[in-house]
């Protein structure tokens, strides 16, 4: 059951990205559905926190049927997300400089906020993606932490 638990957490944050992609590329209104997305995330984490896994059903459930619901919602859009991730990989993993200081940032996001303090005046760009890698390490790091913490003690 503590699988369970940890595939909704990672099935949710998917939805959300998913969710997240369809409010920026399509003129669908999708605010419900990234609600209900980070109420479920906080919920599947409290959840697991307290050791009751039979709520995760729920919460599997709820993803699966968002996922679904957003080809209802727009199918060109669902199709480009889907497509767009192959691409989106390959750009990403490309340039072996940027993908490993992107890295760095994001496992130790205090190296990543001062690679963007660093250079802020030098290369901008490069800064601004440092910052980026480092705040969502940091948001990674502390739903780690309280998902990790949540199922051991």
């Amino acid at each position: 059951m503590v699988a369970l638990g940890v595939i909704t957490l990672l099935l949710t944050a998917f939805v959300m990205v998913y969710y997240a992609y369809l409010s920026k590329h399509t003129d669908r209104d999708v605010s419900f559905f990234l609600g209900v997305g980070i109420i479920s995330m906080i919920m599947n984490l409290c959840t697991n926190a307290s050791g009751n896994f039979m709520l995760a059903w729920l919460y599997f459930i709820i993803a699966i049927a968002f996922i679904g619901l957003g080809f209802a919602v727009s199918t060109s859009g669902s199709i480009a997300f889907y497509t767009s991730i192959g691409p989106w990989f390959k750009t990403q993993f490309s340039d072996k400089k940027t993908c490993g200081y992107n890295a760095l940032s994001s496992i130790v996001f205090p190296a990543g906020i001062a690679l963007y303090f660093a250079n802020y005046k030098k290369d901008r760009a490069f800064a601004c993606r440092c910052g980026k890698a480092a705040l969502w390490g940091l948001l990674v790091w502390g739903l780690l932490l309280w998902a990790v913490l949540g199922l051991v003690l």
